[in-house]
């Protein structure tokens, strides 16, 4: 008995090919992988972030439409432009929005017959980076969430906690992401940019409080070795925050600062690391936490529940926010390539038992076909 096709939309991201974020990457290899299967996957796509006019991706259908790109709005106003779209020319039965604030979305879909689900990875009001009135809003989006889509993921078992102890809600489904364990053959970036492979430590993401590159830069200048940070990211709206990283950066030789990286690059500075720090603040299950176990990567992690729960005894941990601990940490591995190695094993050994993208696509679209049996 054949499987029923389904049209799925995916909302509340910057867009595919994956080039921006975690959000990005499930969406575009669940996506592919539902496209492949004979499912209908219609991707929803910024336009200032949409290099191209491609309208078809991975089989993936692309339909992109304009926002206001500012910090506040830019995801916004996008989900609703989205929002809209799908309720006018009816391209899909299941929406799955990504991300929090897209919840105010939600109360648009309740007259309709199609069935929301939205996937969130925890308080994100308790994030530094947003401010009194974005709090509210995220708080709001929250009741949102709960209470009014289909379905909700959520990416880490912490975070279901939360919502079930803050808001009595007990219908979250934990899906994480996954992660590739194809570590790519060559390093000729690596060594383009005067580095080698597996002599230089790693940071990946936005350079933004919540994601503690200041916490990273402070302890490295503590730790006693030549070997390079490399920091990959960046941020186009904090730009104070981003011009003390940059300032701090440049008072340490030993940091490189690399900006976006994205694509073959980015998988081999993953792939080549040393080790991999993640002194995250506040997370959910972050992709290129993940990415790193699927690599094998000797891993820092920052003492953060939701992190530590998707690490296991896979990384190293240091103690909360504390800049001494992580750079003990550090050196720790640095000086001792047999721990480093060990902790390399058990990294890899996790990810192929938790992070599988086939398993994540799977679990994505049970969740989408019970929305619409309950519908039936």
């Amino acid at each position: 008995m054949s499987r029923p096709r389904i049209r799925v939309a995916q909302a509340g991201i910057r867009g595919v090919p994956a080039n921006f974020g975690g959000s990005e990457t499930a969406v575009q290899e669940i996506g592919r992988r539902l496209a492949a299967a004979g499912d209908e996957v219609v991707v929803y796509c910024r336009r200032h972030k949409s290099r191209g006019h491609s309208t078809e991706y991975l089989g993936m259908r692309r339909v992109v439409l304009p926002s206001i790109p500012t910090f506040h709005l830019d995801t916004i106003s996008h989900s609703l432009l989205a929002s809209l779209d799908l309720l006018i020319r009816d391209r899909a039965d299941v929406v799955h929005f990504h991300g929090m604030g897209n919840a105010l979305c939600l109360p648009l879909f309740r007259l309709s017959r199609k069935k929301v689900v939205i996937t969130i990875d925890g308080p994100d009001w308790e994030r530094p980076k947003w401010g009194k009135w974005a709090k509210r809003v995220l708080k709001l989006s929250a009741l949102l969430a709960v209470r009014s889509a289909d379905h909700v993921i959520i990416d880490n078992h912490p975070s279901i906690d939360y919502f079930a102890r803050e808001f009595g809600f007990g219908r979250g489904t934990y899906i994480p992401y996954g992660a590739d364990r194809d570590k790519p053959s060559g390093d000729a970036h690596v060594r383009s940019l005067g580095l080698e492979p597996a002599g230089y430590v790693l940071f990946v993401g936005a350079l933004v409080p919540d994601k503690g590159p200041d916490l990273l830069l402070d302890a490295y200048r503590r730790v006693r070795t030549e070997m390079p940070l490399v920091v990959v990211g960046d941020s186009p709206f904090a730009a104070g925050y981003r011009r003390a990283l940059h300032d701090a950066a440049g008072r340490d030789p030993r940091v490189r600062m690399l900006g976006y990286v994205y694509d073959e690059p980015y998988r081999e500075l993953l792939a080549h690391a040393y080790a991999y720090a993640h002194p995250l603040r506040s997370d959910g299950t972050s992709p290129a936490l993940l990415q790193a176990m699927g690599y094998g990567t000797c891993i820092v992690v920052n003492s953060v529940p939701e992190a530590l729960s998707a690490v296991g005894d896979a990384a190293l941990p240091f103690a909360l926010n504390d800049v001494r601990d992580l750079a003990a940490k550090l050196q720790e591995v640095i000086d001792d390539a047999e721990l480093a190695g060990d902790l390399r094993r058990r990294a890899l050994a996790r990810a192929e038992a938790e992070y599988d993208w086939d398993r994540v696509a799977a679990q994505h679209r049970d969740v989408y076909e019970r929305v619409l049996s309950a519908a039936a």
